[in-house]
C-alpha cells in the first residue's frame, strides 16, 4: 500500500510548498474533466486528492505521520470517504484554497483523557494532572471468576426473581423484581474472588502529569505521547497490548464566575458610577488576562462595551481570539450623607435651570 507522499511523489519531510506545487501538477494531468469516461482517471484523481487533503494540512499531516498510513486511513475512513466524493464530483482541493474547514475531532476508536482547564490557563503553557480508570484483569484470580461453579442464589432460590409484598389499606399486594444479588441468573459463584469481589476485574487508576502548549481551546485534543511528562510504564504497558489503539488528552473548559461564555466571546457586567458614565474616567475591567484600565470617554450612551480579542482561543483554522463584552450598569448609591444628598439636590437643581 503506497503512502500519500509516495502517490504524490514527494518526501516525507518536503515542504507545504513542495506538496501543493506537486498536487497541482498531479491534478491537472489526471482531472476527470480530461477523459471523463476514464474510471481509472477518476481513481486516480481521487487517490491523489486524498493525499493531499491530509499532507496539505498542518495538523492531520501530524497525524498521519504518528499513526501510520494503515491506521490513518482506519480512523479517518468516512472522512477520506467525503474526500473522494468531491473529487469525484469534480470539485478539485486546490479550486477551494483558504476556504476554513472544522478542527478534525480526535480518531473515532481513540480513549480520551479529560484535562479540565481555567479560562485563564488556554492562554499559556500549563502543567496539570489527568487521571485515566481502566478495568483489567483480577490479579488474584486471573479474571477466571465467571469459570468458577456457580450454586443456586440463596436470595430468589434459582429463579432469578424476588417477590416484594406491599400492604396498603388492609390490601396486600406481591410484584416481582429482578434479584439483585444473582443479577436476574439465579445463580451465584460457589465462592467468591476475595479481591474483585467475583466480578473478574478490578480498576486501575493512572495519575499523569501533563503539559500542554499556551494558545489551547475547548475540546483541542493531544496525542497523550506528545504531552505526558511521567507515567512512561502507561504507554509501554499499552503499546504492548494493542499497537493499533491511541490515547489522546482533550480540553475541557470550566465555567469561571463572573463570566458567560458563548462561543469563544465572553460576557461580564461592571457597575459604574453615575459622574463617571457622565464626566469620564479610567476604570478597571476585570479580564481573563487580568484587570485592564479602559478609558471611559464623557457622557457614555452605549451601555455595552466591547474588548477586541480578550475572549477564548479561536481553533488553529479559525485563527484568533474571541472578543469580551462588557455590560455597563448604573451604581445606584445608598445611604447618602447629608452632604451628598445636599450636592445631589444643587446639580438637579443646575440642570432644570439650563434645561
Amino acid at each position: 500500500m503506497r503512502t500519500y507522499y509516495e502517490i504524490l511523489g514527494v518526501s516525507p519531510d518536503a515542504s507545504q510548498k513542495e506538496i501543493k506545487a506537486a498536487y497541482r501538477k498531479l491534478a491537472k494531468k489526471y482531472h476527470p474533466d480530461t477523459s471523463p469516461q476514464s474510471e481509472e482517471i477518476t481513481k486516480k484523481f481521487q487517490e491523489i486528492s486524498e493525499a493531499y487533503s491530509v499532507l496539505s494540512d498542518k495538523e492531520k499531516r501530524r497525524q498521519y505521520n504518528y499513526m501510520g498510513h494503515s491506521a490513518y486511513k482506519n480512523s479517518y475512513h468516512s472522512t477520506h470517504t467525503s474526500a473522494a466524493s468531491h473529487a469525484k464530483d469534480g470539485h478539485c482541493g486546490a479550486c477551494s484554497e483558504g476556504r476554513q474547514e472544522e478542527d478534525e475531532g480526535p480518531p473515532e476508536k481513540s480513549i480520551r483523557i479529560a484535562v479540565w482547564l481555567d479560562l485563564e490557563e488556554t492562554l499559556h503553557p500549563v502543567r496539570k494532572t489527568a487521571i485515566y480508570t481502566e478495568r483489567i484483569p483480577c490479579p488474584h484470580c486471573q479474571g477466571e471468576q465467571a469459570n468458577i461453579p456457580s450454586t443456586e442464589c440463596p436470595d430468589c432460590h434459582g429463579t432469578g426473581r424476588k417477590v416484594q409484598y406491599q400492604t396498603q389499606w388492609g390490601h396486600t399486594t406481591s410484584t416481582k423484581t429482578f434479584c439483585s444479588r444473582c443479577k436476574g441468573t439465579g445463580k451465584v459463584p460457589a465462592q467468591r474472588c476475595p479481591q474483585c469481589n467475583g466480578l473478574g476485574y478490578v480498576e486501575k487508576t493512572w495519575t499523569f502529569h501533563v503539559r500542554l502548549p499556551g494558545g489551547t481551546y475547548e475540546r483541542e485534543f493531544f496525542f497523550l505521547e506528545d504531552v505526558l511528562e511521567n507515567e512512561t510504564d502507561f504507554i509501554n504497558i499499552h503499546r504492548e497490548k494493542d499497537p493499533s489503539r491511541l490515547y489522546v488528552v482533550i480540553i475541557l473548559l470550566k465555567e469561571k464566575e463572573g463570566y458567560h461564555r458563548q462561543g469563544f466571546h465572553l460576557y461580564t457586567d461592571l457597575d459604574i458610577d453615575f459622574p463617571t458614565l457622565v464626566l469620564g474616567g479610567t476604570i478597571p475591567i476585570p479580564t481573563i488576562e487580568g484587570t485592564l484600565l479602559y478609558d471611559l470617554p464623557p457622557g457614555m450612551q452605549n451601555q455595552k462595551l466591547r474588548l477586541i480579542n480578550r475572549g477564548l482561543i479561536r481553533p488553529n483554522k479559525m485563527g484568533g481570539r474571541g472578543d469580551q463584552y462588557v455590560r455597563l450598569h448604573i451604581q445606584i448609591p445608598q445611604n447618602l450623607s447629608d452632604l451628598q444628598k445636599s450636592t445631589l439636590e444643587a446639580f438637579r437643581n443646575a440642570m432644570n435651570v439650563h434645561s
